[in-house]
């Protein structure tokens, strides 16, 4: 077929650089269309460029959604960035998994009819796919659902304990020799790499994906950082608990994310481009507590109505809010007026921490010569970092309890 009708192709399947259709068989008889697709190189190509690799593996094929009356196919070559990790993380609509025989699109389609409770018949009557293919793909579905609420109840990769674990900031012990060896590798890879930001976070990616392939072995270790995989209904009822709380304007997670303690880690180019357009109006020195909550509540009413696209961000502010929950009950963090903080600027009384970054915060408030301004840093530290910091704040209730 000519060269407008592949790209009419391209813009009905969806199929974007660096895909494009290579060839399209339509067999009439069957009602089957094939369209077959290759991958191009992201640089800008001429004469003298290199095409992209092959890698040795024979084309693999997916059912995808039908195209009229035509059930399709999409059929790729793969090259050695096919089946990338970057790849697999955001995979295209129209591919589909590398040991699958259907496209993610048609997978999402299925699922969501599923969900709707249709019965596999009445999802063929609406879809046109056939029924065997239709039970396959909420089978192998159902077969890693255990999988899936697992993953869902692991901490994310944007909090802050797994950044704790690799560091030694918290205490975390393991039995599992291969556990500890990929620790220490990670620790000492984020060392020699201080300059190098990417490098932490492709280590809380290791380390993430570890605990996802190896769970049946770290029942310990998950119950460490707050994953109990023993009780599934006490875990369902939890998520139940979560679900009813309801996030105002008021509350301290969002003063967290605009002033900056916080970082979203965000991979939502606008949401990033929105937040960054209201922290600087957040930190401005003749700003008002009135102004503060209404900047507060634009950026609630942001997340509200893009509730749909900003899934992995909400529950990454769920989990914040639940630590944030979960430390001020245990530990709750003493008000300006009282009298520890000057003792501890004072050094009447001493903290014991391993934290590097208190221990020069502290040399930093020592320094300033008004001592409500030294007070109001270091609590504002506390404050931000609670969760990292439980030892030091049961030191301080501790040594409040006694001069009561």
């Amino acid at each position: 077929m000519d060269r407008l009708n592949r790209r009419e192709i391209e813009q009905i399947l969806g199929i974007y650089a660096p895909f494009k259709v290579k060839d399209i068989l339509i067999d009439s008889e069957n009602e089957i269309l094939t369209v077959q697709i290759e991958e191009q190189s992201n640089k800008a190509r001429n004469l003298f460029s290199p095409n992209v690799k092959k890698i040795k593996s024979k084309k693999v094929s997916w059912h995808h959604t039908k195209t009229g009356r035509f059930n399709t196919i999409i059929e790729v070559e793969p090259t050695a960035s096919t089946f990338s990790k970057n790849r697999t993380l955001n995979p295209p609509a129209f591919l589909g998994a590398k040991d699958s025989d259907y496209t993610f699109q048609l997978q999402q389609t299925i699922l969501l009819a599923a969900s709707k409770k249709l019965d596999s018949e009445t999802i063929c009557a609406i879809t046109g796919i056939d029924r065997p293919l239709i039970n396959k793909i909420i089978s192998e579905t159902d077969s890693q659902q255990q999988e899936k609420q697992v993953q869902s109840l692991l901490p994310l990769e944007t909090d802050p304990v797994w950044r704790a674990i690799i560091k030694h900031e918290i205490s975390f012990k393991t039995n599992l020799s291969s556990l500890k060896f990929l620790i220490s590798r990670l620790e000492l890879s984020c060392i020699n790499n201080k300059q190098d930001p990417s490098i932490i976070q492709d280590s809380v990616a290791t380390l993430r994906q570890f605990f996802i392939k190896h769970r049946s072995q770290l029942k310990s270790e998950y119950a460490q950082i707050g994953v109990n995989l023993e009780n599934p209904a006490q875990k369902e009822q939890a998520k139940k608990s979560n679900k009813r709380v309801t996030l105002t304007a008021e509350h301290p997670v969002w003063d967290s994310i605009l002033s900056g303690s916080i970082d979203l880690l965000s991979k939502n180019t606008a949401l990033n481009m929105y937040i960054t357009q209201l922290k600087s109006l957040y930190r401005k020195s003749d700003i008002s507590t009135e102004e503060k909550y209404q900047i507060a509540k634009e950026l609630l009413f942001y997340l509200k109505k893009n509730l749909a696209k900003l899934k992995p961000e909400l529950i990454s502010i769920s989990r914040i809010v639940a630590q944030m929950g979960a430390v001020k009950s245990e530990n709750t963090i003493p008000d300006e007026s009282n009298p520890v903080w000057e003792k501890i600027i004072n050094n009447e009384f001493v903290i014991e921490s391993k934290q590097m970054a208190y221990k020069l915060l502290l040399v930093k408030a020592r320094s300033n010569e008004d001592i409500n301004q030294a007070v109001e840093l270091i609590r504002q530290y506390f404050s931000r970092n609670s969760r990292l910091l439980e030892n030091e704040l049961r030191q301080i209730n501790q040594q409040i309890a006694i001069a009561s």
